[in-house]
């Protein structure tokens, strides 16, 4: 009978944890001193910052979104910037140490790591800043896209939808006109290191394959996400490719 107390005390503290963390999840503000909104998104930070730097940020990241037909600038989200360390390891928990994270389903809003807003970039976990065409924009629309993706085809669906269709689309998006098929193509097929998401951390092969059936084989984002091809296919069909 006792243990079956303890173990009862262990499951009702356990799901009441569970239930705080999530309602933090869903309503952060409080750790969150500054904020602005423009349009459709809101960047929230701990620490103050340039408003008309952050508005561009935020018009860069939703001119990017408005290019899917998964967005809609009517529903609001909300962006976290979390420059404290502590911040990181509460929101990002488990994934802490990557650059952001959208905690769907529990919430649509996004928490990204320290960032100099002004420079529109993402600090990276070497205390400098992440270089190249992954800008603060960038990662907004990125997480963004993955809340997006959540709410069009529902959490048992994208719990079981492949690596490079989830990524590989945010990706897709949150590069926007920066990326170049040739270039990733000719990458691809000389083995490149920044192929391979594990040795390099980037996700240039599954943006290769997503833009491949989107720009090339015209599927649409409904295709890709309802019903997408095995990734073997894809890369097969690049190889046999004649640009």
């Amino acid at each position: 009978m006792r243990i079956r107390r303890f173990l009862l005390r262990i499951v009702v503290l356990s799901a009441v944890l569970f239930a705080a963390y999530s309602l933090l999840l869903c309503v952060p503000q409080s750790l969150f001193a500054f904020s602005v909104h423009a349009d459709g998104l809101v960047l929230h930070s701990d620490r103050p910052f340039s408003e008309a730097a952050a508005k561009q940020v935020l018009k860069l990241a939703e001119a990017k979104l408005a290019s899917s037909p998964l967005y809609s600038s009517w529903h609001v989200h909300n962006i976290y910037i979390c420059n404290a360390r502590w911040r990181q390891m509460l929101f990002f928990n488990k994934d802490y140490g990557v650059g952001g994270v959208a905690p769907y389903p529990v919430t649509s809003n996004v928490f990204l790591r320290d960032a100099s807003i002004e420079d529109n970039r993402l600090i990276s976990p070497r205390g400098v800043p992440v270089p190249g065409d992954r800008t603060l924009d960038y990662f907004v629309a990125h997480e963004i896209t993955h809340q997006l993706t959540g709410h069009a085809i529902g959490p048992l669906r994208y719990a079981r939808l492949q690596q490079w269709v989830r990524e590989g689309y945010a990706d897709y998006v949150g590069k926007g006109s920066s990326f170049n098929y040739d270039e990733a193509r000719s990458a691809f097929l000389a083995g490149a290191r920044e192929m391979d998401w594990k040795r390099s951390g980037l996700y240039w092969r599954y943006h290769l394959l997503v833009a491949h059936l989107l720009d090339r084989r015209h599927l649409s984002v409904e295709q890709l996400l309802q019903d997408p091809p095995t990734q073997e296919s894809v890369e097969a069909a690049i190889r046999k490719e004649v640009l």
